[in-house]
């Protein structure tokens, strides 16, 4: 899958996170193949409370929250404070996995993904 790729190459340099809202949503992504640092998005922003601007400058950060209400919200509102206190927020990942038809909600993937490659363990370890 073209978008693991993608979210692999970005996530993997230095000083880049991935933003979840759960651990259900990293046990998903997980099982798609994403390799990253992730951190939920509740505890990235009592970081910012705590460490204004020490904790986001010269970061980057990919927000994969969910595609309801809450998780735009948590999206929009993360990605202004992380660019406002000199971050970088990546939308290439968001982007993509809306225009793929994903699942609105990230915990979701792994499943969507296993009910339409029945191969799919195989591919993530890189067999086929």
């Amino acid at each position: 899958m073209g978008w693991v790729r993608e979210v692999n190459a970005r996530a993997s340099s230095p000083g880049v996170e991935v933003v979840v809202e759960g651990p259900k949503d990293i046990r998903s992504l997980r099982g798609v193949g994403i390799r990253a640092t992730f951190i939920y998005a509740s505890n990235l922003l009592r970081e910012i409370a705590d460490l204004g601007e020490g904790r986001v400058m010269g970061r980057t950060f990919i927000i994969l929250t969910d595609l309801d209400r809450e998780g735009e919200a948590l999206h929009k509102r993360i990605k202004r404070l992380v660019t406002e206190l000199g971050g970088r927020v990546v939308e290439g990942p968001r982007k993509s996995y809306i225009s793929l038809g994903l699942p609105p909600m990230m915990e979701e993937l792994e499943n969507f993904v296993r009910r339409r490659f029945e191969d799919w363990d195989l591919l993530v370890e890189g067999l086929l």
